[in-house]
């Protein structure tokens, strides 16, 4: 069975979008709490939310890197 580099690709690239957008939501929510403002209650979750983010965007890359490296391997074997 041969990888679908392209569907690969729009995986890991979703991934990334949403890994950046969970990051960016869940850093609104500690800025909210560095103003003292009454909004945010809970000062873990949007920590635990921009850990998490940070992993999906760290799993992501190294999918864009594997589908690369496939890629590279490709283009080798068949030049």
């Amino acid at each position: 069975m041969k990888p679908n580099l392209e569907t690969t690709l729009s995986s890991a690239m979703a991934g990334l979008q949403t890994g950046i957008n969970q990051a960016k939501k869940a850093s609104g929510e500690v800025a909210k709490l560095t103003t003292g403002s009454d909004e945010v209650q809970d000062t873990v979750r949007p920590l635990l939310k921009l850990q998490e983010a940070e992993q999906q965007v760290a799993a992501s890359t190294q999918v864009v890197k594997a589908d690369n490296e496939t890629l590279g391997r490709f283009v080798d074997e068949t030049v």
